[in-house]
């Protein structure tokens, strides 16, 4: 290995970060240099040469994902090695980081310091064949107008979806502001395809036309005066019968000096149920900007957006309602007696309860791959299809959606009315759930196991019920650790290769009224206390019962040898266990909780477990 001083790029949004990362690096004698977002990064990697380059995810312009997926696409700079070093850390997230050809994938925190570093000193004491000449060569041929297309046009079957789905998820709970949410779309926009300027018309009620605009590339006023009179002209066309009573304008980044011309220009109009509500215009200096590759990333991210921007829409008509209501009203009651009210009600908004309530998690299997072989807009289509069906068989149980979160759904049973039993109507709602998924349309999707697969978890206890968060950005939702449990046994219905899980205080509130399994007696992340975990059946095979699910039903006699074997198991008398289970297996082949206790009886009869043990599992998964 030469005896060069190895170059790191650190590209890091955050000043603090970015100071810290370099002052940890700075004893171990590497050449640094930061880049303060992806697109500075991209164009560091050409002008600094780095034998290794540690990327944050979240930044302007251009993520991490993109970076990477960037670098090692191109031949010269494939061999780089990239670490991710970042906060989020989800599984998804990790996923995305390593198809988008991350080496290494770390958690951001103090904690991981020194496993970055020795991360670094393992990958850079490896021999890499980066051929830095040729890099040399090819950035005399890349321009910014250059990366912002190739970084563009990569998204498209790729990372924008799944990009896509968490910026929109984190907007969306801004909907209480319009023009927190228009801001945040149109920066979103800018971010994605790289529009110099943009405006937005929205069609509010009793002839209210609502105007955004973001002359990012600070056109000059002549300039953004045309660009304006071309917008409107195109909104007139679109909307030929909208009577304008009042305009309501706000631009978010004003006029400049730059005399640049615009030169590609696009409309794209906004729909909830088939209606045009709005209209997006977006322009660029760059000849023939809007490929067929681009385009096709800002449609589908508009339709994405637009349910947002409606919702943002109604929410604000909604508060001007209640605000010309006060006024009315101040005619005939007392300004004290309108002020009390109102005091009281604000009040009440940061008010919070404890509330016993069932909580339950679902979400898809194997989305990222779904989500990296289908269109996207396919997709979409998709996954509102799958979120109405599911959420007609929660609702039909009384229960209601807290929050979409990707592909994932967070439902609350008894917490906004009054339900007899819960844990019960949860429980029925996912067993319609699964056997609804025989009716979704997934013709258009790449499945996988080719059938669609979702894992569902269910816990009961006390949660804090409220409005939770600040004055920004509000929520009326639950939390707590019986939210945090319900969400780990959904990820466990993945580990142990069943459908729905529920814990021990489900069962025991249900055991009468659903057929159960006793899986296993877990430690989940995030949690000290073990919890007993059971798996849900509809029947068995042969007498189904009501719906027949297939990977619902269970083998009787399967059944009755694997409860024997399990008793015996947890006493510690592995012989006459495995044989118990050993029947079970006979009678199902396929069962895979007999196979895995087959193997943790036969382990534990080589090396039997300690004498304080107390047959609890510490899961390492979420």
């Amino acid at each position: 290995m030469s005896d060069e001083k190895k170059r790191i790029l650190i590209i890091e949004d955050s000043d603090i970060f970015a100071d810290v990362l370099m002052e940890v690096l700075s004893s171990s004698n590497y050449i640094l240099e930061r880049a303060i977002n992806g697109f500075e990064g991209i164009k560091s990697v050409y002008r600094f040469m780095p034998h290794l380059i540690i990327t944050d995810v979240e930044m302007p312009l251009f993520k991490g994902y993109q970076v990477t997926r960037f670098l090692k696409s191109r031949k010269n700079t494939k061999n780089i090695p990239v670490i991710m070093f970042t906060t989020l850390s989800e599984a998804k997230d990790k996923f995305w980081g390593t198809h988008a050809g991350a080496d290494e994938y770390i958690e951001k925190s103090p904690d991981n310091f020194e496993p970055l570093i020795n991360t670094i000193s393992k990958i850079l004491s490896t021999a890499h064949n980066i051929d830095f000449t040729a890099i040399e060569r090819e950035s005399k041929k890349i321009n910014d107008n250059a990366i912002i297309e190739t970084v563009n046009s990569m998204l498209d079957n790729k990372l924008f979806q799944t990009t896509v789905i968490g910026m929109l998820t984190e907007l969306s709970g801004k909907a209480t502001s319009l023009e927190t949410v228009v801001k945040g779309i149109i920066d979103l926009l800018h971010t994605i395809c790289e529009s110099e300027i943009v405006s937005m018309f929205i069609c509010g009620a009793k002839g209210t036309l609502h105007v955004y605009t973001a002359n990012f590339s600070s056109f000059s006023a002549e300039i953004a005066d045309d660009f304006s009179g071309i917008c409107v002209f195109d909104f007139n066309n679109l909307f030929p019968d909208f009577k304008v009573e009042t305009k309501n304008m706000k631009t978010f980044f004003p006029a400049g000096a730059k005399e640049k011309k615009i030169t590609s220009y696009i409309t794209i109009p906004l729909s909830i149920g088939g209606e045009k509500f709005a209209s997006v215009h977006i322009a660029n200096s760059i000849n023939e900007y809007f490929s067929p590759g681009i385009l096709e990333n800002i449609t589908v991210f508009l339709g994405a957006a637009a349910p947002i921007i409606s919702n943002a829409l109604s929410m604000r008509e909604l508060s001007e309602l209640q605000k010309n209501t006060r006024s009315a009203f101040a005619r005939y009651v007392p300004a004290d007696v309108m002020d009390e009210i109102i005091d009281k009600s604000s009040k009440m908004v940061n008010q919070s309860e404890s509330r016993n309530v069932t909580v339950l998690f679902t979400d898809i299997r194997n989305f990222a791959k779904i989500s990296e072989n289908s269109l996207a807009q396919d997709l979409v289509d998709f996954l509102n299809n799958y979120f109405s069906q599911i959420g007609d068989k929660i609702i039909s149980e009384g229960g209601h959606i807290d929050k979409f979160i990707g592909d994932a759904v967070m439902a609350v049973f008894g917490a906004v009315n009054v339900l007899e039993n819960p844990m019960a109507s949860a429980v029925r709602a996912a067993l319609k759930m699964l056997d609804t998924l025989k009716n979704i349309d997934t013709s258009k999707i790449a499945l996988k196991q080719g059938s669609l697969e979702i894992g569902i978890g269910i816990n009961c206890g006390q949660c804090i019920l409220g409005n939770i968060g600040f004055r920004n950005k509000m929520d009326y939702t639950v939390i707590g650790d019986t939210v945090n449990l319900a969400s780990r046994l959904e990820g466990t219905a993945k580990i142990y290769r069943h459908p729905l899980i529920v814990s021990e205080y489900i069962y025991n509130e249900t055991k009468d009224q659903f057929l159960f399994r006793k899986i296993d007696n877990v430690r989940v992340i995030g949690k000290e206390e073990p919890v007993g975990i059971y798996a849900v059946y509809s029947g068995f095979e042969e007498t189904p019962g009501m719906s027949i699910i297939p990977a619902l039903l269970v083998n009787r006699e399967c059944l009755d040898n694997y409860n024997k074997g399990l008793q015996l198991f947890y006493m510690r008398e592995w012989k006459p266990a495995l044989e118990y289970f050993s029947n079970a297996l006979e009678a199902d082949k396929n069962d895979y909780l007999s196979q895995l206790y087959i193997k943790r009886t036969i382990d534990f009869s080589n090396t039997p477990p300690p004498e304080n043990w107390d047959g609890v599992v510490t899961l390492s998964e979420k």
